[in-house]
């Protein structure tokens, strides 16, 4: 579970500020299409794009190591999350669904189509967490078979 600890942590260093990126790419895509002003999704775009780099960057050392993972912490808190991440998953998706009807039901001009820019924020915002949550959820499933693929592959650290 070490190894698939390190994996996820290096996973959510970028993948999640790639999501804020994703959210504003898809609003200054939806905003260009409908006539409207794309600065918000400009804004989420370039601030996630460089939060995502600046994480890459600083787990490149544990991307990159050849040293064994640390032991796993808390067990029994990977396998309740493991048990509870399906559930949490489709809570996300149906809130955010929920809220985003709510949205177009209770809003003046929530259904236009001028609104569309705004509404793909929670929906691809929701959308990528939810993605994160699940490739992280099979790191741990599969951390077994993960960690022994990493044996093989990996080189021999310096010194031994």
């Amino acid at each position: 579970m070490g190894f698939a600890q390190r994996r996820s942590w290096v996973f959510y260093a970028w993948w999640y500020p790639a999501v804020l990126a994703i959210a504003g790419a898809v609003h200054v895509v939806l905003a260009l299409l409908v006539g409207g002003d794309p600065e918000l999704g400009t804004v989420f775009l370039i601030i996630g794009g460089v939060l995502s780099a600046v994480g890459w960057a600083v787990t490149a050392a544990p991307r990159f190591t050849n040293k064994d993972p640390k032991p796993a912490s808390d067990i029994p808190r990977i396998d309740q999350g493991i048990r509870i991440t399906p559930g949490i998953i489709w809570t996300i998706l149906g809130g955010t669904a929920v809220i985003v009807l709510a949205l177009v039901l209770f809003t003046p001009k929530g259904a236009t189509a001028e609104a569309a820019p705004l509404l793909s924020l929670p929906v691809s915002f929701a959308c990528g967490v939810a993605g994160g949550l699940a490739y992280t959820r099979q790191l741990m499933v599969n951390s077994g078979s993960l960690h022994a693929g990493w044996l093989q592959r990996r080189k021999p650290p310096r010194g031994s």
